[in-house]
């Protein structure tokens, strides 16, 4: 954290609507300060970097570059960042893969105010902080009772959230910055994993895990 004892935060969601909420909600609280928000996970990486922020809320599922990608990214190049994922979605998978990734905080966009402070005091920090219910979920996913996305590598989940909501091997190669021929062989383990034979398939189990919507 900074010397001034305020906890600079910065926002990264596609929606403004989203951001500017969250942002009015966060400078009622006298620890914390937006400093950066940024639309997209591709400005989100730069901006990053820019602003050094003590917290970067990351929004898990944009348009482009998705959170999980922009976190590996980050993670990749600053070990210490303090990240905090924010998530429409409930999810155990996702939440296990940003984890594991490096993210030290995960919530949904469904948190209370006073849970939201909760989270970025303890992700600033360097606590690890998880959502009640999502720590529900991971904690079946954990028994062999959870679904059978588990099954992918934190990669692969990347690969198959892209594939799911229909983007191309070149576009996924591109937003990931891979090479296609990775991106390929990344595609034919998902779908010997999961037993699709298409990615119409693939996309049936996204949707019904609450991935994406239809």
């Amino acid at each position: 954290m900074n010397d001034t004892n305020m906890i600079r935060v910065h926002l990264v969601d596609d929606h403004v609507l989203v951001r500017d909420g969250i942002r009015a909600l966060l400078e009622r609280h006298p620890q914390m300060t937006v400093v950066a928000q940024s639309s997209c996970g591709e400005d989100a990486y730069g901006d990053y970097f820019k602003h050094c922020p003590d917290v970067l809320m990351l929004d898990v599922v944009m348009p482009g570059e998705g959170g999980l990608s922009v976190l590996r990214r980050i993670i990749g190049r600053d070990a210490q960042a303090h990240v905090l994922m924010l998530s429409m979605y409930d999810d155990a998978v996702v939440a296990k893969n940003a984890i594991e990734i490096g993210a030290l905080g995960y919530i949904s966009k469904g948190t209370a105010v006073d849970e939201l402070y909760k989270a970025i005091l303890k992700v600033a920090a360097g606590e690890a902080y998880i959502g009640a219910d999502i720590a529900q979920r991971m904690a079946l996913l954990k028994s062999g009772r959870g679904p059978s996305l588990d099954l992918l590598s934190g990669r692969e989940f990347e690969v198959f959230q892209l594939l799911a909501a229909g983007k191309s091997v070149l576009d996924i190669a591109e937003l990931l910055h891979l090479s296609p021929k990775t991106v390929g062989t990344h595609r034919t383990r998902i779908m010997e994993k999961l037993n699709c034979g298409n990615v119409a398939e693939l996309a049936g189990i996204a949707i019904r895990q609450g991935i994406i919507t239809a």
